[in-house]
């Protein structure tokens, strides 16, 4: 197919890097751009390590620092996710599975030379707690960390720190999406400890933006609202934490778009499922006759009435032969003999479009996009609930990849997703500093280990 046929063309859907032109000679798909080429999810995920977050940029006059080479990394994080078949459910699960049964007391002692948690109930700090809504600050804790590695936290004070008394109020924890670090005034690229102002407001259209002070656990009086990042500082990276899933991020883009392209497959039929052969002397007695109806014509006059047909018999063998809705479909056409006494008619043979394979190579690419993913998201495809041809992973595999969950990969998420909590518990209670807010996990056993009365399957 031409340049010019397909710059004539009228583009009719997009399917990942494709899109399908509908042309006068049938429907096509074109490669319109490489997958890095792109202006919008890829440029963002572009993979060549290159240093975003090394020069401010304005953001409704305040310098920020950007994060992503757009300044909206958050907000392509949830595009990429919400078209995603398995990254939501996944991130869904780890959230569950580190909230386990949700916020309790602790304290830490030793007994029998190991370090041991042991849960207490502390009045004064749950009435505290109860006072606001900390369940839901908790949940939306660990919904910013898993997907963005980390989460801001504002802090509203008391009014008592007018007089030099502190007491945290109650925390929020704001969108990833509307908050940025504010560039400090210095000579020098800033780390984390060097931001003292966070810009807060509706970072797509540069609204309802306001200046927040930075929280300081050492000075909590300073000032009555203000706001704490908190997360692990990315390798390599001096402020902005990035997903931990953001090396796959290709992977699930090229997962998103084979459900697109299956569906223009079926929608369009993106390959040629006919070849029609034209007998040349059916075309040859057209031009003869257009040649003696207008005899006044000139040879590209001719010509582009001869086009205007073709076109018009293209269309209509297309609009037989192409399309899911063309259930029974039939041709006719009337067969005669040239001048040389030859039989002349129009042929359509089916072309092997082997759609079998394809689906299938389309499948193996889906698995390793799905592989790549869970990967990257830090979840075993046995917590993740993973189904490979059709087959999921038995109890053990799972009650042992739980085991070695809580064992190494909870700790860390939760002294980042209750940090803030924990420092405002030990503002609002500093002779309470031995205690500690985090999330209990129930122990849970072979089914072989509990008794027959207590077992699931006679939990009723």
């Amino acid at each position: 197919m031409s340049k010019e046929t397909i710059r004539k063309g009228k583009i009719v859907d997009r399917a990942g890097g494709f899109a399908l032109v509908d042309t006068s000679v049938g429907t096509y798909a074109v490669a319109m751009r490489s997958r890095f080429q792109d202006q919008t999810l890829s440029s963002l995920f572009d993979l060549d390590g290159r240093s975003w977050d090394k020069d401010p940029q304005s953001v409704g006059g305040v310098s920020v620092v950007p994060w992503g080479p757009d300044d909206q990394m958050p907000r392509m994080v949830r595009d990429l996710l919400e078209k995603n078949n398995i990254g939501p459910g996944i991130l869904a699960r780890k959230v569950g599975l580190i909230y386990g049964q949700g916020l309790q007391m602790y304290r830490w002692q030793i007994e029998q030379n190991e370090v041991q948690q042991h849960w207490v109930e502390d009045r004064d700090v749950r009435l505290w707690l109860e006072s606001w809504d900390y369940r839901r600050y908790v949940r939306e804790t660990l919904d910013e960390y898993v997907h963005m590695g980390g989460h801001f936290t504002r802090y509203q004070m008391a009014k008592s720190v007018r007089i030099g008394k502190p007491w945290v109020h109650s925390l929020q924890c704001l969108p990833s999406a509307d908050c940025r670090l504010v560039w400090p005034d210095t000579a020098r690229t800033p780390h984390l400890d060097d931001i003292r102002e966070i810009l807060y407001g509706d970072m797509e259209r540069y609204r309802e933006l306001q200046l927040l002070p930075v929280f300081d656990k050492w000075h909590p009086t300073d000032h009555e609202v203000a706001v704490g990042y908190h997360s692990m500082r990315s390798f390599g990276r001096n402020l902005y934490a990035i997903s931990s899933f953001h090396g796959s991020i290709p992977w699930m883009q090229d997962a998103n778009d084979i459900a697109e392209i299956v569906r223009a497959l079926n929608d369009n039929v993106i390959a040629a499922a006919y070849i029609v052969h034209e007998p040349e002397a059916y075309w040859r007695e057209k031009r003869m006759a257009i040649e003696q109806d207008h005899p006044e014509w000139d040879e590209a006059q001719v010509s582009r009435e001869l086009d205007k047909l073709r076109d018009k018999i293209t269309r209509q063998i297309a609009d037989v032969m192409a399309g899911k809705e063309n259930a029974g479909k039939f041709f006719t056409c009337v067969d005669f003999t040239d001048d040389q006494g030859h039989q002349q008619s129009w042929k359509i043979e089916p072309i092997e479009l082997n759609l079998d394979k394809y689906i299938a190579a389309q499948k193996d690419i889906a698995k390793m996009a799905d592989s790549a993913t869970t990967s990257a998201m830090g979840l075993s495809p046995a917590l993740a609930n993973i189904i490979i041809d059709g087959k999921s992973d038995s109890g053990s595999q799972m009650l042992y990849a739980l085991k070695i969950f809580y064992g190494a990969d909870t700790r860390i998420p939760e002294e980042i997703c209750l940090e803030a909590l924990n420092d405002a518990m030990h503002v609002n209670f500093p002779e309470k500093h031995d205690l500690w807010l985090g999330f209990y996990h129930k122990t849970i056993q072979k089914e072989d280990n509990v008794s027959a009365g207590d077992r699931m399957t006679n939990q009723q």
